[in-house]
């Protein structure tokens, strides 16, 4: 009974050291062929960029000519890019992958939807005078300036005609006035 006992004592110890070796007590997440591939592109990536950089260590080191610097850095420079081209063909396959398919019942159903309405982004303001009498020719302002719209110079909001400073950002605006005998 006691060898038995050692003994288990012994396999428990064996597997929980060798664990990290292999699959684990617990067991290893299955991975894609995806995910192997860019894991793989993903080293060969960063080799090439360590290898970059001590490269650019010994050019300043001193170590290396400019002669033949320039083909071993043209070299590990494709072989990173090659990588990292790999790694978005990967990914922007299994994004491609993850979309549903379009049924014939969806294509119906879109076929049969009005299209949808177009919004223009960039309102429009048109401003109108409906004071039924033209202005008076005392007003502090020029008849230009009442239909002019005013923004803030510093962060663009709009403005009251008659305000002196922005509401947004606290900036001092010009008169109008001032602003219209600057621009004639």
């Amino acid at each position: 009974m006691f060898i038995l006992a050692a003994a288990l004592i012994v396999a428990g110890v064996a597997l929980f050291v060798a664990a990290p070796l292999g699959i684990g007590l617990v067991g290893a997440r299955a991975r894609s062929a995806g995910e192997l591939q860019i894991d793989r592109h993903e080293h060969e990536r960063a080799l090439a960029v360590q290898g970059l950089r001590e490269l650019e260590f010994d050019r300043e080191m001193g170590k290396l000519s400019d002669a033949d610097y320039d083909p071993m850095h043209k070299a590990l420079e494709e072989r990173a890019l090659t990588a990292m081209a790999a790694v978005e063909k990967i990914r922007d396959s299994a994004a491609n992958a993850k979309k549903p398919s379009v049924t014939p019942l969806t294509q119906a159903i879109r076929r049969a939807a009005p299209a949808p309405r177009r919004i223009d982004p960039i309102p429009t303001l048109v401003l109108h005078n409906e004071s039924p009498h033209p202005p008076h020719a005392s007003s502090a302002q020029p008849p230009a300036a009442s239909s002019k719209i005013r923004f803030c110079p510093e962060c663009g909001t709009r403005a009251a005609i008659d305000s002196r400073f922005c509401a947004q950002c606290g900036i001092a605006i010009k008169p109008m006035g001032a602003a219209i005998a600057r621009t004639e």
